[in-house]
């Protein structure tokens, strides 16, 4: 009889153990060191839960506004679109829930260098550049008309 309630209680505590899930991937991924600004924030877990919470917030801990709000369907993946970051190290925090009804909770971190906000400046000084040539090609107002 002990033998059975052992292997029942083993059981048990294995399925618990299985209904416990954690992040499996994200993008951007954890440590990311990216050149630009991401465009969208995915979160995949072990097996399909409720994601609770997911926040975003810069180096100084200003969050960054997302579209998440807590879900009732249980999924495995999760998405949302983001607004232009600037040049930071950005954390993401998130909390899930199991069937089980049992939260847990993880975060990661990336970072957004200026190389695209460098890029940006860069191509706007060129195009401006292209504009003061051609107005002055066009600006024949120094010239005489004979």
């Amino acid at each position: 009889m002990k033998k059975y309630i052992a292997i029942v209680f083993a059981a048990i505590t294995s399925m618990s153990v299985f209904a416990h899930t954690g992040l499996t991937s994200s993008m951007p991924a954890d440590n990311a060191m990216l050149m630009k600004s991401p465009e969208m924030i995915n979160v995949t877990f072990g097996n399909p839960v409720r994601l609770v919470s997911l926040s975003i917030a810069n180096i100084e801990g200003e969050p960054i506004e997302t579209a998440f709000k807590p879900t009732i369907e249980a999924s495995d993946t999760f998405s949302y679109n983001l607004p232009m970051l600037m040049p930071s190290t950005y954390k993401v925090s998130w909390t899930i829930m199991g069937d089980d009804g049992h939260k847990m909770k993880g975060d990661f971190s990336f970072m957004v260098h200026a190389m695209d906000k460098m890029q940006d400046m860069k191509d706007m000084k060129d195009m401006k550049d292209m504009k003061d040539m051609n107005d002055k090609k066009m600006d024949h107002s120094g010239q005489n008309n004979h």
